[in-house]
């Protein structure tokens, strides 16, 4: 039930009232109280704009002025999933950043700049150059690694990583074959001119752009120069929903015999690629470099992931795993090695002897049929991590000067074909086969494979392995001292 006031008593409170706001003359005057203030923050407020366009491809920010005066102290800026690392609030200026700027769809926009005596309305419009369908900063025109993300590979070591903000560099005459990069713009991302071309290509990382979606024809362009061993240092296309690889390319163009004219050392190749497959999909580039030898890095730039028709360019070529089949057994086929039935040498350019790597002895898988000097890739079929997800094996020779980056054995998930695990024979002694055990139960019921890798030349560079076992129905009782350490963190 309503309560209401007797009509003497409402008319005693609107007296005082009165009386209390006659009194003041503050009010008058415009100059409000806090609890005033407080009470008027639906009150319009005016900022002055300055630059209120964003064009994908300049990555420009946005200004607006005020003065403090004028709309009191600033609060925040809300709408359309803004937060507060997207803008600066200067004395008298707004920004917004465009690392905020680059996921919003072509369109006009408004924020509110909420303040102690308002808001204010903050207008923009994003110009539609497909933004959502594009790599941003994808010719490194910024002079940095705007929009890009660097990860470490081998042991977190920060201080072997390639993807640098001092590999960006002018555009110019390549370091090594006295001919233009070629690149698109003022920048590109190179070797830097400060470190030496051995020092550099022992340096090994991963660089992903900022998701796009796959639109107009399908097809994606890029530049690539460098990366003569394309298993170690390619681009790769991965869908953001579940880092499955969709694309894997390396510079087959690679050349550095043929004169200057057909000279494709550091300099640049346009390459094109087709995953129209992938139409609609949310994608991500991530350029690889896991190779520490003669031109294991990469140069790159230019990569365009919208065109409305199919664009020029050389193939590229997809040099993604396959195997023969998709069943993954618990237990990898032929893992003793009678011969090398279910393995397979990877036939991707820049093995010097691709064909004359790997051989099956006596029940070793071998990777000197070429001698020390022999340097190549191969894999096992799929398996299933079952049981206790324990798996073991046994490893010989690999004790060169670097035999922890060159002479390794990988656990790679199948599909993203990410690296889940590498180790390498810390206990070498000669030819003498020793036993490791690993403990995949992280990744149970998953499908996997193995790749054996040696890109060393030197004296033991190479691999023995044999005896691979992949289930284990219940956990094997082993020392520490039998376990592989990983060397991917």
């Amino acid at each position: 039930m309503k309560r209401h006031l007797p009509m003497a008593l409402l008319g005693l409170t609107l007296v005082m009232l009165t009386s209390c706001l006659s009194s003041s003359g503050e009010t008058s005057s415009g100059e409000s109280s806090s609890s005033l203030e407080s009470s008027s923050s639906e009150t319009t407020l005016a900022v002055t704009p300055v630059t209120t366009t964003f064009d994908f491809d300049a990555l420009n920010t946005l200004e607006y002025l005020y003065d403090v005066e004028e709309i009191g102290a600033i609060s925040h800026i809300e709408g359309h999933g803004i937060a507060q690392g997207d803008y600066l609030v200067g004395p008298d200026t707004i920004t917004i950043l465009p690392n905020y700027l680059v996921g919003l769809a072509p369109g006009i926009y408004e924020l509110t700049l909420m303040t102690t005596r308002g808001s204010a309305i903050l207008s923009f419009d994003v110009i539609d150059l497909h933004n959502l369908n594009r790599v941003a900063n994808a010719s490194f025109e910024t002079g940095d690694l705007f929009g890009w993300t660097a990860r470490t590979i081998f042991k977190g070591e920060a201080n072997l990583q390639s993807f640098t903000e001092e590999a960006i560099v002018p555009n110019g005459q390549a370091l090594i074959g006295e001919v233009p990069y070629g690149a698109d713009g003022n920048f590109l991302l190179a070797r830097p001119g400060t470190i030496a071309r051995t020092v550099y290509e022992e340096r090994i990382g991963r660089l992903a752009s900022r998701p796009f979606v796959l639109g107009g024809s399908g097809y994606i362009t890029f530049m690539l120069g460098a990366g003569q061993e394309a298993d170690l240092s390619h681009v790769s296309i991965k869908r953001a929903e579940d880092q499955v690889e969709v694309g894997r390319y390396g510079n087959s163009s690679f050349d550095v015999t043929s004169g200057l004219l057909s000279y494709y050392g550091e300099n640049l190749v346009a390459y094109r690629a087709d995953l129209s497959a992938q139409l609609g999909q949310s994608l991500y580039v991530e350029l690889i470099d896991i190779g520490g030898h003669d031109w294991d890095y990469l140069t790159f730039d230019n990569v365009e992931t919208y065109h409305a028709s199919i664009p020029e360019g050389i193939d590229a070529i997809d040099i993604r795993p396959t195997f023969l089949s998709d069943i993954a057994p618990n237990q990898v086929p032929n893992g003793t090695f009678a011969d090398l039935s279910y393995w397979s040498a990877s036939s991707a350019s820049g093995w010097n002897v691709p064909d004359n790597t790997f051989r099956a002895d006596n029940g070793l898988l071998k990777s000197n049929q070429g001698g020390d000097a022999s340097r190549g890739l191969i894999r096992s079929s799929l398996f299933r991590v079952d049981g206790s997800g324990f798996i073991s094996m046994q490893l010989g020779a690999g004790q060169g000067s670097r035999f922890d980056k060159d002479t390794f054995v990988s656990i790679r998930h199948a599909g993203t074909n990410e690296e889940l695990f590498r180790f390498a024979n810390t206990r070498h002694d000669g030819s003498t086969m020793l036993a490791y055990y690993l403990d995949l139960s992280d990744y149970m019921n998953d499908s996997c494979y193995l790749e054996v890798l040696d890109n060393g030349s030197g004296s033991w560079d190479v691999l023995f392995i044999d005896n691979v076992i992949t289930y284990y129905p219940d956990q094997p009782s082993v020392t520490y001292a039998l376990m592989a350490r990983n060397l991917n963190y």
